[in-house]
């Protein structure tokens, strides 16, 4: 090959190996977590647990993300992005492999590194996204989320089914989620191997970054992010038991919030076409809120149609998913801003949402019903509905 066909060469390979970077970390981030809402009997049953301890193991990842996202960018300035990605997909193989050891504290110690690991993810592909694709921000997010969805989906229909052929049981189901997340640890390896730290002209520059703890846009933002992911977990964590108490099987159960998350792929692919056709996202945030508030309502007042409200309620928190990464590269005006959003939108976001598990398990087990629960899921949309439209505008974080 020539020299001169060489650095074309490296040219297209370089955005490819970057999309194909992104894609395989999108899959890892919700796989290991929607997999354990269906096996939640399972490990009951197996472990002991109580009904809040459960919760707290689904809350846990939620927690991780809310200590430690607004650690990341620090992280990504010192390592570079691409050396923070293959940190954190080490660090979630080895979380992964941890809470499928036998024993009570492993699981839980296992379940809190796996969130670690996973709330660096999170924050560092917008901010990658935002410096790979500065002029496909909107269809490159929802490739991602469309990505991240499918897998979480087809993790949660297949756990059950996993937990029951497989030898280990539940611990084995759980463990299977290795199949992505190594693939994906191999290719920030190869990405990262001859890259230096991050250069100090890059730190000066997120030194003198727009502030963004200031910004009410950017309040606004978090708090989106944070409603979403606080209706959005307590879905994964609960739906399964929902419809068991109404006499679904639970791998009947655990398929419903398959078709949740297929709805919300659907959502996510709607969502994705819609925000790169419209000059800003205000009408589009407040539409697929609403979308939420229709989903939650029905299911608590007319609980014979549940199957058209799942799918009601997945399509509009699949579309507030994407919206909600969309807006943290579309508000931001530089790579670096863009980090400092994602770690504040997703360390206050996935706080808020760490709360949804805990409050609905409580709710549940202080009533006897989960009325309570769904109710308070539809004023969260009301209150969503009210920031999509703030933060939809077309400005960034550093305007004034």
């Amino acid at each position: 090959m020539s020299s001169a066909s060489t650095p074309a060469l490296s040219r297209a390979v370089t955005p490819a190996m970057a999309l194909l970077g992104i894609l395989l970390v999108a899959a890892t981030l919700r796989a290991p977590l929607t997999g354990i809402g269906p096996l939640l009997g399972h490990i009951r049953a197996s472990t002991g647990l109580d009904a809040g301890s459960a919760g707290l193991l689904n809350t846990l990842p939620l927690l991780a993300f809310g200590l430690f996202s607004v650690l990341a960018p620090a992280l990504g300035r010192q390592l570079g992005l691409e050396r923070a990605l293959f940190a954190a997909m080490v660090a979630l193989c080895v979380g992964i492999a941890v809470r499928s050891v036998p024993g009570i504290a492993p699981l839980f110690i296992g379940t809190a590194i796996g969130g670690i690991a996973i709330a660096v993810g999170n924050v560092m592909l917008p901010a990658l996204v935002k410096r790979e694709f500065p002029q496909r921000i909107g269809p490159l997010t929802g490739l991602y989320s469309v990505v991240m969805t499918l897998v979480s989906g087809t993790a949660a229909g297949v756990a059950v089914p996993l937990a029951d052929s497989l030898p280990g049981g539940w611990r084995t189901s759980l463990a299977c989620v290795l199949v992505i997340t190594v693939p994906a640890a191999l290719v920030w390896l190869a990405r990262s191997r001859n890259l230096a730290a991050a250069p100090v002209a890059a730190r000066a520059q997120a030194a003198q970054a727009a502030n963004v703890w200031r910004s009410w846009l950017a309040w606004q933002v978090t708090l989106f992010t944070g409603i979403q992911a606080f209706n959005f977990y307590i879905l994964v964590a609960w739906l399964p038991s929902m419809l068991h108490e109404t006499g679904m099987s639970p791998s009947e159960a655990g398929w419903m919030v398959s078709l949740m998350q297929l709805a919300a792929l659907l959502g996510n692919i709607a969502t994705s076409w819609v925000s790169s056709r419209v000059r800003d996202q205000k009408i589009l945030g407040l539409a697929i809120s609403l979308l939420c508030v229709a989903g939650f309502a029905g299911m608590a007042l007319l609980p014979a149609w549940t199957i058209v409200w799942i799918c009601v309620a997945g399509a509009g928190l699949g579309s507030s998913l994407m919206l909600s990464l969309a807006y943290i590269s579309l508000r931001a005006a530089t790579t670096q801003q863009a980090a400092s959003l994602s770690g504040m939108a997703q360390s206050l976001g996935y706080l808020i949402g760490a709360t949804g598990p805990v409050v609905c398990g409580v709710l549940r087990d202080w009533t006897g019903s989960w009325l309570p629960a769904l109710g308070l899921m539809v004023a969260m949309a009301g209150a969503q509905a009210w920031v999509a439209y703030g933060a939809g505008r077309s400005r960034t974080v550093g305007d004034h």
